[in-house]
């Protein structure tokens, strides 16, 4: 499993509901979840704690031939149980994994998708991934204990 991009110093915090929980210092300490979605598809939902404000982020990445390079930006919307969200994700690239990371300007936004049922992103000119959010309530609960925690 890949986690909080190409730079990242983490640690695993624990695990809950098929989630992982891990700290990542380089984001102030901030806590993240991950999961593989597939063998080809990971999702990283996160804090990142190293300015005045935290913000939230949200990163997916896959194995599969993308056309996003490193810095790329790439037109987002986020569709939660029917509510949709626009954001613009940066490229990353990896060993192995290409992806993009989105920062989410309210850091309650990553909390509240706890209490949610279904995450559809839809990156411009590709193809939908529908995420289950059902049963998320234990990783996200873990996440906020996890960032209390490290960064109170």
């Amino acid at each position: 499993m890949i986690v909080g991009g190409s730079n990242a110093q983490t640690s695993k915090y624990g695990s809950e509901a098929g989630w992982d929980i891990f700290v990542n210092d380089n984001m102030g300490p901030g806590c993240l979840v991950a999961k593989k979605l597939s063998d080809e598809v990971q999702l990283e939902m996160g804090i990142d704690a190293t300015g005045a404000q935290r913000i939230g982020y949200m990163a997916l990445y896959t194995k599969a031939d993308s056309d996003v390079g490193q810095g790329d930006l790439l037109k987002v919307i986020f569709d939660v149980d029917g509510e949709r969200f626009s954001g613009t994700a940066t490229g990353q690239q990896m060993p192995g994994f290409r992806g993009g990371v989105v920062p989410v300007n309210n850091v309650d936004f990553i909390y509240d998708l706890a209490k949610k049922m279904t995450l559809t992103i839809m990156p411009e000119g590709r193809e939908p991934i529908v995420v289950s959010l059902v049963g998320t309530d234990a990783a996200f609960k873990s996440l906020r204990a996890c960032q209390q925690a490290k960064n109170p």
